[in-house]
């Protein structure tokens, strides 16, 4: 039986609708009317943050809009949720940040920014995001936050436009030291007539071929990758060539996501115009497991998808592709192929060395950044920003134990016999080791795979 949460584990918190530019391909439905015009206030950031805090959110994602058009709310936002042991990043397209703004930002303890890069060619960059000199600005912006200690994440919407372009943004991301690069499939924006723009539909073999210029990208320069929609895994196929792509699922089935609006209005994709209650009226449990209930309790995945020994890391792609397509949540992601289409197989780590050094005796340690969450049965344990997954009460109480005390452990001492589950726990960063020397930070980032639902995969 599927896991279900008693709160999503991350939020997304739009902060105003106000923004300095109109990407085509932005997912706010009002962008077609308007530019925004909607902003919290600092008594209103106050009361959401109370309700993200009383629902026992790890981490909160602040976005807009551009929300650095209201900074003193983005920078209230940050102190606060870090005071209250929530970890916290922001989505901004860097157009406005400067050194001071910069400086501001990582003294509240922001630690990680997010931002867009349309495409490597300025002409282009400046068609799609509606702004002169944009990607130049964008530049700067990065080069901003990583002078000021700002990790930074960027995200390339893939459309027929870019398409050929992945190579050369991602060295070009490289250069300027930014962490990682989302390839992120097109979801058409709900206000999109595709029929008239067919600009998001790729060929599958398009979309393969965009995904294979990331690889390259990784393996030239060092670079991060991933994507910020997911990908169904049988489409992937090749899941060990691919894995970089593999662990996301759709984080709004899954249970992990949930999006709020400037005016307190609550959805599970930040793709989806539908509303579920609104935050100033409703205790955020009680919006989640009301009506958002139908996302995360598998009645939106693909009947096809029935028997796939991956259906719990995959959550059947991605539904807002479904519904932009074929008008169903519950309908295929238009890139399903089907079960038999696996060529090889997920595993987390094929480091048997390191698995017969753990049977040995290889002594762990419990971080004390991990954060734990009580549920119905089972406890969540969080290692840092949005890595979250389910694991056994008595292996959360273990952990509870060992991160207050200090004290080191084996796998003996946790009962696994295998070191099955202490080669996850370490792969997913939750527990730590003097003796091992970690050299590929990839799997520390995101939301990453759910380790209890690949070994169903197994």
């Amino acid at each position: 039986m599927k896991r279900l949460f008693k709160a999503p584990t991350t939020v997304n918190l739009e902060i105003t609708e106000v923004c300095n530019v109109k990407c085509r391909h932005c997912y706010n439905f009002w962008r077609d009317e308007s530019m925004g015009q909607v902003s919290l206030d600092h008594h209103t950031v106050d009361v959401i943050l109370d309700r993200l805090i009383e629902g026992e959110v790890f981490h909160v994602i602040l976005s807009g809009g551009e929300p650095m058009a209201r900074f003193d709310l983005l920078e209230d936002a940050i102190t606060k949720l870090t005071a209250a042991n929530i970890s916290v990043s922001c989505n901004s397209n860097l157009m406005i940040v400067t050194d001071e703004r910069a400086q501001r930002l990582a003294r509240a303890g922001l630690d990680h920014i997010l931002t867009s890069v349309p495409s490597s060619d300025p002409v282009m960059n400046d068609h799609i995001m509606n702004a002169i000199g944009s990607l130049e600005t964008i530049y700067r912006g990065i080069r901003i936050c990583r002078r000021n200690g700002i990790r930074v994440s960027a995200n390339t919407v893939i459309t027929r436009k870019n398409q050929y372009q992945v190579y050369d943004i991602g060295k070009k991301m490289a250069e300027l030291g930014v962490q990682k690069l989302f390839v992120t499939r097109s979801v058409p924006p709900t206000y999109t007539d595709t029929s008239a723009d067919d600009d998001y539909t790729l060929t599958p073999e398009e979309q393969k071929r965009c995904l294979d210029d990331a690889i390259r990208v990784r393996d030239e320069f060092g670079i991060m990758i991933g994507s910020l929609v997911s990908y169904p895994l049988c489409f992937l196929g090749d899941l060990d060539r691919y894995r970089d792509f593999v662990g996301r699922g759709c984080p709004a089935q899954s249970g992990h996501r949930m999006s709020i609006n400037a005016n307190g209005s609550i959805h599970a994709c930040v793709h989806e115009e539908e509303s579920y209650g609104n935050i100033f009226e409703s205790p955020l449990s009680e919006v989640y497991q009301g009506r958002m209930r139908v996302w995360h309790d598998k009645s939106y995945r693909y009947e096809g998808c029935r028997g796939c020994p991956y259906a719990d890391v995959c959550e059947s792609g991605c539904s807002m592709s479904a519904l932009g397509i074929y008008g169903d949540h519950a309908a295929k992601d238009p890139l399903f192929v089907g079960p038999h289409a696996f060529e090889k197989h997920f595993t987390l780590t094929a480091d048997e060395d390191l698995r017969q050094r753990i049977l040995d005796g290889l002594s762990f340690t419990a971080p004390e950044r991990l954060r734990f969450r009580q549920e119905d049965g089972f406890f969540l344990v969080n290692a840092r920003w949005g890595n979250s997954f389910p694991i056994e009460t008595q292996v959360a109480k273990f952990l509870i134990e060992k991160r207050d005390s200090g004290a080191s452990f084996t796998a003996a001492d946790l009962g696994d016999a295998t070191g099955d589950l202490m080669m996850a726990l370490f792969v997913k960063d939750v527990v730590e080791s003097t003796q091992v020397m970690v050299t590929d930070q990839r799997s520390f980032a995101g939301l990453s795979i759910n380790p209890e639902a690949l070994l169903k995969a197994a």
